[in-house]
Protein backbone atom coordinates (compact mmCIF):
# COMPACT_ATOMS: atom_id res chain seq x y z
CA UNK A 1 0.00 0.00 0.00
CA UNK A 2 0.67 3.66 -0.21
CA UNK A 3 4.16 3.98 1.68
CA UNK A 4 4.36 7.59 3.97
CA UNK A 5 7.67 7.78 3.66
CA UNK A 6 8.67 8.31 0.12
CA UNK A 7 11.22 11.15 -0.64
CA UNK A 8 8.31 13.68 -1.91
CA UNK A 9 10.61 16.75 -2.90
CA UNK A 10 8.62 19.03 -5.19
CA UNK A 11 4.67 19.96 -5.28
CA UNK A 12 4.56 17.43 -8.51
CA UNK A 13 5.91 14.68 -6.80
CA UNK A 14 3.27 15.34 -3.93
CA UNK A 15 0.06 15.83 -6.37
CA UNK A 16 1.41 11.88 -7.61
CA UNK A 17 1.71 10.56 -4.33
CA UNK A 18 -1.52 11.96 -3.03
CA UNK A 19 -2.75 10.57 -6.59
CA UNK A 20 -1.62 7.16 -5.83
CA UNK A 21 -2.69 7.17 -2.45
CA UNK A 22 -6.26 8.03 -3.42
CA UNK A 23 -6.00 4.82 -6.01
CA UNK A 24 -4.91 2.52 -2.88
CA UNK A 25 -7.71 3.71 -0.68
CA UNK A 26 -10.17 3.15 -3.60
CA UNK A 27 -9.24 -0.25 -4.14
CA UNK A 28 -8.48 -1.76 -0.43
CA UNK A 29 -12.43 -0.14 0.20
CA UNK A 30 -13.40 -1.95 -2.83
CA UNK A 31 -11.94 -4.93 -2.18
CA UNK A 32 -13.33 -5.16 1.51
CA UNK A 33 -17.00 -4.17 0.94
CA UNK A 34 -17.05 -6.53 -2.31
CA UNK A 35 -19.81 -9.21 -1.39
CA UNK A 36 -17.90 -11.77 0.75
CA UNK A 37 -18.60 -14.89 -1.52
CA UNK A 38 -18.97 -13.82 -5.16
CA UNK A 39 -22.17 -14.37 -6.90
CA UNK A 40 -22.29 -17.40 -8.75
CA UNK A 41 -20.31 -17.72 -12.23
CA UNK A 42 -23.07 -18.68 -15.01
CA UNK A 43 -22.49 -22.23 -15.57
CA UNK A 44 -22.45 -20.98 -19.57
CA UNK A 45 -19.39 -19.45 -18.97
CA UNK A 46 -17.65 -22.31 -17.62
CA UNK A 47 -19.13 -24.13 -20.15
CA UNK A 48 -18.00 -22.34 -22.77
CA UNK A 49 -14.60 -21.56 -21.88
CA UNK A 50 -14.43 -25.23 -21.14
CA UNK A 51 -15.11 -25.66 -24.66
CA UNK A 52 -12.30 -23.16 -25.37
CA UNK A 53 -9.60 -26.18 -24.47
CA UNK A 54 -10.19 -28.16 -27.25
CA UNK A 55 -10.16 -31.42 -25.75
CA UNK A 56 -6.70 -31.10 -23.59
CA UNK A 57 -6.73 -30.87 -20.29
CA UNK A 58 -4.29 -32.88 -19.24
CA UNK A 59 -2.60 -29.38 -17.81
CA UNK A 60 -6.04 -29.54 -15.03
CA UNK A 61 -5.12 -33.11 -13.95
CA UNK A 62 -1.59 -32.89 -13.94
CA UNK A 63 1.37 -30.35 -12.72
CA UNK A 64 4.72 -29.41 -14.06
CA UNK A 65 6.24 -31.27 -11.89
CA UNK A 66 4.52 -34.91 -12.57
CA UNK A 67 2.54 -34.63 -9.08
CA UNK A 68 -1.27 -35.32 -9.85
CA UNK A 69 -3.37 -31.84 -9.34
CA UNK A 70 -7.15 -31.99 -8.26
CA UNK A 71 -9.86 -29.64 -9.20
CA UNK A 72 -10.45 -28.72 -4.76
CA UNK A 73 -7.04 -27.85 -4.50
CA UNK A 74 -6.51 -25.22 -7.51
CA UNK A 75 -9.88 -23.60 -6.72
CA UNK A 76 -8.86 -23.33 -3.25
CA UNK A 77 -5.63 -21.78 -4.32
CA UNK A 78 -7.88 -19.45 -6.27
CA UNK A 79 -9.82 -19.20 -2.96
CA UNK A 80 -6.77 -18.13 -1.29
CA UNK A 81 -6.03 -15.32 -3.64
CA UNK A 82 -9.40 -13.62 -3.34
CA UNK A 83 -8.97 -13.63 0.48
CA UNK A 84 -5.50 -11.54 0.23
CA UNK A 85 -6.37 -9.64 -2.01
CA UNK A 86 -9.32 -8.62 0.46
CA UNK A 87 -7.59 -8.08 2.80
CA UNK A 88 -4.23 -6.26 1.51
CA UNK A 89 -6.04 -4.38 -1.31
CA UNK A 90 -6.14 -5.20 -5.06
CA UNK A 91 -3.26 -2.79 -6.91
CA UNK A 92 -1.76 -4.53 -9.85
CA UNK A 93 0.47 -1.83 -10.49
CA UNK A 94 4.07 -2.82 -10.72
CA UNK A 95 5.15 -0.43 -7.55
CA UNK A 96 2.12 -1.70 -5.39
CA UNK A 97 2.70 -5.37 -6.36
CA UNK A 98 -1.33 -6.70 -5.06
CA UNK A 99 -2.67 -8.58 -8.40
CA UNK A 100 -3.90 -11.75 -8.96
CA UNK A 101 -0.44 -13.14 -9.78
CA UNK A 102 1.12 -11.84 -6.18
CA UNK A 103 -1.65 -13.09 -4.36
CA UNK A 104 -1.00 -16.20 -6.29
CA UNK A 105 2.11 -16.44 -4.92
CA UNK A 106 1.33 -15.37 -1.65
CA UNK A 107 -0.64 -18.01 -0.90
CA UNK A 108 1.94 -20.91 -1.91
CA UNK A 109 4.25 -19.51 0.27
CA UNK A 110 2.01 -18.59 3.03
CA UNK A 111 0.01 -22.27 2.54
CA UNK A 112 0.79 -24.48 5.81
CA UNK A 113 -0.50 -27.64 4.52
CA UNK A 114 1.69 -27.34 1.13
CA UNK A 115 -1.97 -27.37 -1.17
CA UNK A 116 -0.72 -25.04 -3.35
CA UNK A 117 2.36 -24.74 -5.33
CA UNK A 118 3.84 -23.87 -8.95
CA UNK A 119 1.53 -26.29 -10.39
CA UNK A 120 -1.78 -25.20 -8.88
CA UNK A 121 -0.46 -21.70 -9.70
CA UNK A 122 0.19 -23.28 -13.64
CA UNK A 123 -3.39 -24.50 -13.91
CA UNK A 124 -5.07 -21.57 -12.52
CA UNK A 125 -3.18 -19.71 -15.39
CA UNK A 126 -4.63 -21.80 -17.95
CA UNK A 127 -8.20 -21.25 -16.32
CA UNK A 128 -7.65 -18.01 -16.51
CA UNK A 129 -6.94 -17.56 -19.95
CA UNK A 130 -9.73 -19.84 -21.36
CA UNK A 131 -12.02 -17.61 -18.83
CA UNK A 132 -11.18 -14.48 -20.18
CA UNK A 133 -11.20 -15.63 -23.64
CA UNK A 134 -14.49 -16.68 -23.05
CA UNK A 135 -15.81 -14.00 -21.62
CA UNK A 136 -13.93 -11.77 -24.44
CA UNK A 137 -13.94 -13.38 -27.51
CA UNK A 138 -10.18 -12.95 -28.09
CA UNK A 139 -7.90 -16.09 -29.12
CA UNK A 140 -5.42 -15.41 -26.65
CA UNK A 141 -5.31 -13.41 -22.93
CA UNK A 142 -2.45 -13.35 -20.24
CA UNK A 143 -4.14 -13.07 -16.74
CA UNK A 144 -1.27 -10.67 -16.35
CA UNK A 145 -1.92 -8.25 -18.58
CA UNK A 146 -5.78 -8.53 -17.95
CA UNK A 147 -5.06 -8.04 -14.14
CA UNK A 148 -3.09 -4.49 -15.21
CA UNK A 149 -5.30 -2.97 -17.20
CA UNK A 150 -6.11 0.30 -16.17
CA UNK A 151 -10.58 -0.58 -16.65
CA UNK A 152 -9.79 -3.32 -14.70
CA UNK A 153 -11.99 -2.80 -11.24
CA UNK A 154 -11.77 -4.90 -8.53
CA UNK A 155 -15.14 -6.17 -8.65
CA UNK A 156 -13.77 -8.23 -12.29
CA UNK A 157 -10.69 -9.66 -10.58
CA UNK A 158 -12.53 -11.13 -7.91
CA UNK A 159 -14.91 -12.77 -10.19
CA UNK A 160 -12.69 -13.85 -12.42
CA UNK A 161 -10.81 -15.93 -9.46
CA UNK A 162 -14.36 -16.93 -8.41
CA UNK A 163 -15.03 -18.41 -11.43
CA UNK A 164 -11.62 -19.88 -11.95
CA UNK A 165 -12.57 -21.85 -8.52
CA UNK A 166 -15.86 -22.78 -9.83
CA UNK A 167 -13.85 -24.25 -13.54
CA UNK A 168 -11.88 -26.25 -11.19
CA UNK A 169 -14.26 -28.08 -9.16
CA UNK A 170 -16.22 -28.51 -12.10
CA UNK A 171 -13.59 -30.08 -14.50
CA UNK A 172 -10.57 -30.88 -12.03
CA UNK A 173 -9.80 -34.29 -10.65
CA UNK A 174 -12.23 -35.16 -7.63
CA UNK A 175 -10.27 -35.13 -4.78
CA UNK A 176 -9.35 -39.25 -3.72
CA UNK A 177 -11.46 -40.95 -1.13
CA UNK A 178 -9.57 -41.40 1.87
CA UNK A 179 -8.88 -44.99 2.29
CA UNK A 180 -11.78 -46.88 4.71
CA UNK A 181 -9.85 -47.33 8.44
CA UNK A 182 -9.87 -51.05 9.20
Amino acid sequence: MFELNRGINRNQDLEATGAEFVRDIETFVAGTIAASTPSSTPASLIERAWNLADGYTEWLRWGDSGMPLTGEQIAAHAETAITILRTVGWNPGYAAGRGIGHALTHAMNTDPDHRFSSDTRAALRSVFELLIRALTGAPYADYTAWDEHPARTVEEVFGLLAAAAAFARTYGEPTAAAPAVA
